[in-house]
């Protein structure tokens, strides 16, 4: 069986010294002392994607949120949640900036529009539903100043995120349920910092574990025939969907080891070898790369014929439990 040899790429890595709080975190916890190390508290375990797209991966501590909708107040056990879509938030002060700079929209002086028009693309985001107000007032300097901002912003921030948001949403199993969260901020626990207060104002998207889950094998892509693109590439996890091969039917799909197999096995064949799916079942399968052991072990499963072989160089893989 040929080798496929390719350079091996050696990333350095550096510990960074993190001193400073992230400043989507408004209140840090007390610092601990050396003999009583910070420990991962208990919650919901959840994903949090901010408004500037960066995602955060934290325990959901609190036990309720309160809805307000139209019927009503709602308490919302946040075991429940599966996902919670959140409306539009600007913290005060920066909303009073925003409104005092969409107000030199139109003064008097030029340089002074010029720095508010300016000072209201840095705002981004957070401006555009002000901006989109402004565009529709009756002076039309400030309606042309304010659709330039607004245009400015469209051309840096992604769509998706100047969507506007009314309301929240939150989704549980069962329900999706539309109104406001009476909180300001979610009460979250982190690894690094312990237990913090996360604004809402920040954040654009929560999902619960079991939703990334979801997600995420509905969103899988097809597999490839094998995992040759990904030699020396270890420690990398694969999540896609694939067709359980089925034996005796003319098709080649040459395996290598047991449990843990060559790059170059067939993928759908390994899968059914390895009892992760039945002939023709399409299911959802997520693989790790690994380094090639000393030896791949022969074996006959699941109607599937293995093939042994001593090291191979490019790497091995292995299928990852759900």
């Amino acid at each position: 069986m040929p080798v496929t040899r390719s350079l091996i790429w050696v990333v350095p890595a550096a510990l960074l010294a993190v001193t400073v709080v992230p400043y989507w975190f408004t209140v840090a916890a007390p610092s601990p002392s050396p003999a009583d190390p910070v420990r991962s508290p208990a919650g919901l375990d959840v994903e949090v994607k901010c408004i500037d797209e960066s995602t955060l991966k934290l325990k959901l501590l609190d036990e309720k949120l309160e809805l307000v909708t139209k019927y009503g107040f709602l308490q919302i056990n946040v075991a429940d949640i599966r996902r919670i879509d959140f409306a539009h938030r600007c913290p005060p002060d920066v909303a009073e900036k925003i409104v005092l700079a969409i107000s030199k929209l139109g003064h008097p002086d030029f340089p002074t529009r010029e720095r508010a028009t300016n000072e209201l693309k840095g705002f981004r985001e957070r401006a555009y539903p002000f901006l989109l107000k402004a565009t529709k007032t009756e002076d039309p300097e400030v309606n042309r100043r304010a659709d330039e901002a607004a245009k400015a912003i469209q051309a840096r921030v992604p769509a998706a995120q100047l969507e506007p948001r009314e309301f929240d949403v939150v989704y549980t199993d069962d329900s999706k349920i539309t109104g406001k969260l009476t909180a300001q901020t979610l009460r979250v626990g982190t690894t690094m910092f312990g237990e913090q207060q996360l604004r809402l104002a920040d954040i654009r998207t929560l999902r619960s574990g079991t939703t990334i889950v979801a997600e995420e094998m509905q969103n899988a892509p097809p597999a490839p025939a094998n995992l040759m693109t990904f030699q020396q590439q270890f420690g990398k996890e694969f999540l896609y969907s694939l067709t359980g091969y089925t034996p005796g039917q003319g098709q080649q799909a040459s395996v290598w080891g047991t449990d843990v197999y060559t790059l170059d096995s067939n993928l759908a064949a390994a899968a059914v070898h390895a009892g992760i799916a039945k002939p023709g079942e399409v299911v959802t399968v997520r693989v790790r790369i690994v380094r090639s052991p000393p030896q791949f072990i022969a074996s006959f499963r699941n109607g599937v014929n293995s093939t042994a072989y001593g090291n191979y160089p490019a790497g091995a893989f292995e299928f990852v439990p759900k």
